[in-house]
C-alpha cells in the first residue's frame, strides 16, 4: 500500500511538473517544454518498470521549484523519510535548497526538512549545523529548531548544551503561553550531569548538578532520589533522610526506589523506632506492596513468621496483590508439613512464573513496559514518563 502511494505521489508530481514546466507563463524558450515533457515520459518509464530512485531523479528534473511546486517537494521527501528511505529524502530536500527561486521562508522550510533527515540518517553533525542557523536567523522555525536540536544533544549526551538549547526554548516558548515539562526536562539533563560526576568521583561536583536540577524543578524525585543515594555513599545518614522525606510531597510513587536507603539510613543511626513509625506512616498516606513486604520483613526479624503473615493478610484483605500473596506463602512454608507444603510449593512455584512475566514499569505515553525503570523512556523518549505499575500484579 506504501508503494502504491509513493507511486502515485511521483506519478502526480511528474504530472504537475510536466504541466507546470508546459504552461508556466514566465517560460519563454520553446524547447523548455520539450525538456520537461521528455522528463515526464522518462519519470512514467521508471516508474512503470518499478525504478522508482531513476523516477525520483526525472521528477527532480521535471518539476521546477517554485513557490506553485514547492509543498509536492517536501510532501514527497517527508513521506520517504517516514518510510526510511532517507538517501532519497535527502536528494530531495538538498534540491531544494540548491534551487534559487525560494524565498526566506521556503528556505527556511526546507532546511528544517532536511535536518530533520540527516537526523533521521544519524548524521547528526550535518542536522546541528543547519539547526544552529535557524536559531540565529529563523523567528518561524526557531522552536523547532531548538527542539530538534535538544534531541541531538540528548543522543550525543552533551548534557550542557542540552539544558542551553532548553533554556531558550523555555524563553521562547512562554512568549507564546507553552513551555510546559520544560523545567522538569532540564532537571533531568542535570541530573544525567550528576551521574556523570558521581562515574568520575567527581562529589562536590554532583552535588552542585543536583542542586541545580531542584533548582530547575523543586517537584524532581529524580534529584531527591539521586542525592540521597549520594549522600547515603558519603556516610551522611541523616542528609539523606532529608532528601528521602521530600519524596512523598514530589511524587510518592518513586519512593519504592529509596526504600532501602531509607531502612539503612535509619538503622545505621540507631532510629529503629522512629523508622517503624514513619513506614507507618507511608503505609497509610501512600500505601505500596513493596513497602508493605519491608514492614513484614521487619516484624519478621523483630517478632516472628506468624505476625509477619497476620500482617501482610490483613493488608491483602485492603490490597489484593500477587507479590505480597508470594511473601504470605514464602512465611508458611517453613511451617508446613506434609501435603499441605507440597501445596503451597506449587502456589508458589505459579506465583513465581506470574511475576516473573510481568512488568514492574510502564509509560504512561506510549505504554512500553520493562522490569526496570529508565528515566528517559525508550519508546517514545519522554522524560519522567514511566512510572511504576500499581494493581494486583504491580505495587
Amino acid at each position: 500500500m506504501a508503494d502504491i502511494l509513493m507511486y502515485g505521489l511521483l506519478l502526480l508530481a511528474l504530472a504537475i511538473g510536466f504541466a507546470l514546466g508546459r504552461w508556466h507563463p514566465r517560460r519563454k524558450s520553446a524547447h523548455y517544454p520539450k525538456d520537461y515533457a521528455l522528463n515526464y515520459y522518462k519519470g512514467l518509464s521508471y516508474l512503470f518498470n518499478e525504478q522508482p530512485d531513476s523516477a525520483i531523479d526525472a521528477f527532480i528534473g521535471s518539476l521546477a521549484v517554485n513557490s506553485d511546486t514547492l509543498e509536492t517537494h517536501l510532501a514527497l521527501g517527508n513521506m520517504l523519510r517516514r518510510r526510511g528511505e532517507v538517501t532519497k529524502a535527502i536528494k530531495i530536500h538538498q534540491n531544494l535548497l540548491a534551487r534559487p527561486g525560494l524565498n526566506v521562508r521556503q528556505q527556511h522550510e526546507s532546511q528544517i526538512e532536511l535536518a530533520r533527515d540527516y537526523i533521521k540518517a544519524g548524521l547528526l553533525d550535518r542536522a546541528e549545523a543547519l539547526l544552529l542557523e535557524l536559531v540565529k536567523l529563523s523567528s518561524m522555525y526557531k522552536l523547532q529548531a531548538l527542539e530538534h536540536l535538544i534531541e541531538i544533544y540528548q543522543d550525543e549526551n552533551e548534557w550542557d548544551d542540552a539544558i542551553a538549547m532548553a533554556s531558550q526554548l523555555e524563553r521562547r516558548a512562554k512568549q507564546h503561553d507553552q513551555g510546559q515539562g520544560l523545567e522538569q526536562m532540564q532537571a533531568h539533563f542535570a541530573c544525567e550531569q550528576a551521574l556523570q560526576d558521581l562515574e568520575a568521583r567527581h562529589i562536590t561536583k554532583a552535588r552542585v548538578h543536583l542542586q541545580e536540577a531542584l533548582r530547575f524543578d523543586p517537584s524532581s524525585a529524580r534529584a531527591s532520589i539521586l542525592f540521597a543515594r549520594l549522600e547515603f555513599s558519603q556516610g551522611r545518614y541523616r542528609e539523606a533522610l532529608k532528601h528521602i522525606h521530600r519524596i512523598p510531597a514530589q511524587d510518592p510513587e518513586y519512593l519504592i526506589e529509596v526504600l532501602d536507603t531509607l531502612i539503612e539510613s535509619y538503622e545505621r543511626l540507631g532510629e529503629s523506632r522512629a523508622l517503624d513509625d514513619y513506614l507507618q506512616k507511608l503505609l497509610k498516606e501512600h500505601p505500596s506492596n513493596t513497602l508493605i513486604i519491608k514492614i513484614a520483613d521487619r516484624l519478621r526479624w523483630s517478632q516472628d513468621d506468624y505476625v509477619a503473615a497476620d500482617f501482610i493478610a490483613e493488608q491483602l484483605k485492603l490490597n489484593p496483590s500477587i507479590r505480597t500473596l508470594n511473601r504470605l506463602v514464602e512465611l508458611h512454608l517453613p511451617h508446613s508439613e506434609g501435603k499441605a507444603k507440597e501445596n503451597l510449593e506449587l502456589l508458589k512455584q505459579l506465583v513465581d512464573q506470574v511475576i516473573a512475566e510481568k512488568p514492574s514499569y510502564c509509560c504512561n505515553k506510549c505504554g512500553f513496559t520493562g522490569n526496570s525503570l529508565h528515566w528517559l523512556c525508550p519508546g517514545c523518549k519522554s522524560w519522567g514518563s514511566i512510572r511504576p505499575i500499581r494493581g494486583v500484579a504491580g505495587e
